[in-house]
């Protein structure tokens, strides 16, 4: 928008004059024709420039031009002042109303142009000053502000006059007094931390040089001795030459960032050095070897003199060295500590809390123990290392400075402790583990080896041995206890250079009913130190001649009596007897008294077994021998009545005839039962080596000999097929015979016997062999009786024979080590089975 002018007079001719110049040449044009319009005007409009007549009336120029300046901008607005008077003092009196310029009548139009334009350029120069100034104040402002809050101080270094200005905020940082204020470039070095001082001065060496950007980080001391993290950047101002004039730059104060970044960092690294550690633990390292680590790690992360791990003694009133880092090595696993509240150690055992302590000097919960002392310990921080059910012990770290430690610190080393009782935790639950599976894989093998053999003698001497080898207790012994009170050494395994009591009688005074009653219900006996235990003088006594340090006594219990005693001595010192080995032990002295028993059934067994034996061989010899002595006379009987009926037969009365009759059948029926005899003992005194038999072709053979009575009792015989099996071939004959010939015997006079001979597959896998009839049958109630010998259901007139056939049956099975049984019912016939399965 072009620029708008106001003209201010009061004759009406140079207004339009003025207004016709100026819009020729590009202009806006306001007027007035008095001075209170003027200012009514400038008000509303606003003018770039005033072009004002002096002599008004009302109110002249100069006043007008004096409350023009008083307007809001006005002092800003240009105003040319038009008039027809000369002298100075009217010249003076206009510039000291405000006037920009002075022009007199008569107007020269184009002087007057230029002076517009001129006056106009110089108000826009002056008004872009004014906002560059203006902008130059905001962006100062707002670099202050933005300095103060990120905490950048901005310096100055006039390198010709070696000459450092600070900002009040890095004098306050450095803690500079007024004297400091402006310093040289070696007096700052001096503020610089020693460890930093060399890089500092070097960085600033190399940007002065060329080829570098100053932008570096160092540690600067303040005189309070406060220490402060600075981060610097500045460039270089050199001249034409490019010689350095002066650097300029600004300092932020980064101490909390980095002290963040150091928590950050230190977290890191404390979060892995526990990550690591659990890695050890979690891979199984040595527990002893894992504690170690742990205080090495520990003490290098908290930057500490000193870090140990006091473990908790079973009395629970001493605490042990077992780690440690910066104590003397021979203390590690000697040292002890009181695990009492006079120690710091003891505190934290009864707090559960962690302990700290800024100053061994003002602390007052606990006194100084003397291995703090004697190494000069000051501050210090404990905390308990649990445990499942009692605590482990506890973790130090002590340092020889006063130190305060922080929660982080803390944080830290629960985490440590928490670790520690973890795998603490699991490597005694490993233990446990693993020893159990030692023992139950020891008691295993010695219970394997008892039980691989029933001999008494061989039992108890594999016991003690064993027994000793895993106690490796000097003496290990089964003390035998006799019917009159007293005892023997039946077995023992002693070391050498300890006297051997095996076979000894040992008669103890003090051994009394009461102790064997005790014993039989269970009674454990042990004793770590027979000198530091209430007995009694006689068993003392007793125990010393035998030179017993220490014992552990189970009973040995037999049939609900006290057997005996399975005794460990240690001769050598005393020894404390854990709760596995008194559990081994008792669990042996069962196994011993159930392989006693075992052994004794065994003996037993075999004896009545030989007795048996005997017996049936006995049976068997009478039995042949008996019928081959009947068989002559009967011969004799049966050859003299068969003459007598053929060559007296008619001199006989009816009565004589009847005799005779009887007295042949009676000899039939007496060769009958002496030939089944005969049968039956040669199943086992001649019985022939199994070979293959093929069972079709045997029933074949067996239902040729039957022919007569197959036909006689118009009987129907079905064979199915029949497997090849490992037989004493004769007796697969007798015995398809006799279930066959009973089918054909035991019917019903008015119906055909109906035989069935197959086999079916039992569930279990093997073959059956079924002989099956419709015959008369019988109650199955009777099944056991009727496979006895001259065990009949019916009477001799009604069905032949001497009731010794299923007898011989079964005993042929059992020779083979098959089974026999049967199925039936009264009326409905019978089924026969024999399982083709060893038994």
């Amino acid at each position: 928008m072009t620029d708008l002018i106001l003209v201010v007079d009061d004759d009406k001719i140079t207004r339009l004059q003025m207004r016709q110049l100026l819009q020729q040449v590009g202009y806006r044009v306001a007027e007035a024709t008095n001075g209170e319009q003027a200012l009514a005007v400038y008000m509303e409009q606003q003018p770039d420039m005033v072009l004002l007549d002096a002599m008004m009336p009302i109110v002249d120029g100069f006043t007008c031009c004096t409350k023009l300046q008083a307007l809001p901008g006005g002092a800003a607005t240009p105003i040319l002042m038009i008039t027809a008077l000369y002298d100075q003092v009217s010249v003076d009196k206009a510039f000291a109303a405000g006037a920009t310029d002075y022009i007199s009548k008569p107007i020269q139009w184009q002087v007057l142009r230029q002076r517009v334009r001129r006056v106009l350029e110089s108000r826009r120069a002056m008004q872009e000053l004014h906002q560059q100034s203006e902008q130059a104040q905001n962006r100062e402002a707002q670099l202050r502000i933005a300095l103060d809050a990120a905490r950048m101080s901005p310096w100055e270094w006039d390198i010709t006059h070696n000459k450092v200005t600070w900002s009040e905020h890095l004098k306050l940082l450095l803690r500079l007094n007024n004297i400091y204020e402006n310093t040289t470039y070696e007096a700052f070095l001096e503020r610089v931390h020693p460890q930093d001082r060399n890089f500092v001065d070097c960085s600033v060496k190399q940007v002065l040089q060329g080829g570098f950007d100053y932008d570096i980080e160092f540690r600067v001391i303040g005189y309070d001795g406060s220490l402060h993290w600075i981060a610097s950047k500045g460039v270089v101002f050199r001249d034409s030459e490019g010689v350095a004039l002066r650097m300029s730059g600004v300092d932020m104060d980064i101490t909390k960032r980095k002290q963040a970044e150091e928590s950050l960092e230190a977290y890191a690294n404390r979060q892995a050095l526990v990550a690591e550690l659990s890695q050890m633990a979690l891979a199984g390292l040595n527990l002893t070897t894992l504690m170690q680590e742990t205080v090495t790690l520990v003490s290098h992360s908290l930057k500490v003199e000193y870090c140990n791990i006091l473990e908790l003694l079973p009395d629970s009133s001493i605490l042990r060295l077992v780690a440690g880092v910066g104590w003397h090595p021979e203390l590690v696993g000697q040292a002890t500590v009181s695990a009492g509240s006079d120690s710091q150690a003891g505190h934290t055992l009864r707090s559960q809390e962690p302990t700290i302590v800024n100053d061994f000097l003002t602390e007052t919960r606990f006194g100084k123990p003397q291995l703090p002392h004697d190494y000069f310990i000051v501050s210090s921080v404990s905390l308990l290392i649990h445990g499942k059910e009692n605590p482990f012990g506890v973790l130090e770290v002590h340092t020889t400075r006063t130190r305060t430690f922080s929660k982080e610190d803390v944080y830290f080393l629960q985490a440590v402790t928490n670790m520690l009782a973890t795998a603490i935790e699991r490597q005694r639950f490993e233990d446990v583990l693993r020893g159990n599976e030692q023992r139950s894989q020891l008691f295993s093998d010695i219970t394997l080896k008892i039980r691989q053999s029933l001999q008494i003698d061989e039992i108890i001497q594999t016991s003690v041995t064993e027994v000793q080898h895993l106690l490796q207790a000097d003496r290990v012994l089964i003390f035998r206890l006799l019917p009159d009170g007293t005892g023997v050494v039946v077995q023992e395994a002693v070391v050498s250079g300890f006297i051997s009591i095996l076979g000894h009688n040992l008669e103890d005074p003090c051994f009394n009913e009461d102790y064997v009653q005790q014993y039989r219900q269970g009674r454990i006996g042990s004793m770590s130190d027979i000198e530091k235990v209430t007995i009694t003088p006689c068993y003392l006594e007793f125990l010393q001649k035998l030179s017993v340090k220490a014992n552990l006594i189970v009973p040995i219990i037999f049939k609900n009596k006290l057997w005996g005693l399975l005794i460990a001595h240690q001769c050598a010192h005393p020894r404390e007897w854990t709760s596995w080995e008194t559990e081994l032990l008792q669990q042996l002295a069962n196994q011993i008294g159930i392989a006693v028993a075992q052994a004794q059934l065994l003996e037993q067994e075999t004896r009545q077994r030989q007795e048996l034996a005997r017996s049936n061989e006995e049976l068997q010899q009478f039995a042949f021998i008996a019928s081959h002595d009947l068989q002559e006379p009967l011969r004799k009987i049966k050859t003299f009545g068969e003459r007598l009926k053929a060559t007296c037969s008619d001199a006989l009365t009816e009565q004589g005839q009847d005799y005779l009759e009887r007295m042949q059948n009676a000899t039939r029926r007496m060769q009958a039962l002496i030939e089944d005899l005969l049968t039956l003992s040669r199943v086992t005194t001649r019985a022939k080596p199994f070979e293959q038999v093929d069972l079709a072709q045997v029933t074949q053979e067996v239902l040729s000999d039957l022919e007569i009575r197959i036909l006689q009792t118009e009987a129907l015989v079905e064979v199915g097929d029949l497997p090849t099996v490992q037989a004493d071939p004769l007796q697969m004959r007798q015995l398809l015979q006799n279930l066959i010939g009973n089918a054909l015997k035991f019917h019903y006079k008015d119906t055909p016997p109906i035989v069935k001979i197959y086999t079916q597959q039992h569930e279990a896998g093997h073959e059956q062999l079924i002989v099956e009839d419709n015959g008369i049958g019988f109650d199955e109630k009777y099944l056991d009786r009727i496979f006895n010998v001259f065990q009949r259901l019916h009477g001799r007139n009604e069905y032949e024979g001497t009731g010794m056939g299923l007898a011989i049956a079964r005993k042929i099975v059992e020779r083979h080590g098959w089974s026999i049984t049967a199925y039936s019912q009264l009326g409905k016939g019978s089924k026969f089975i024999v399982s083709l399965a060893f038994l």
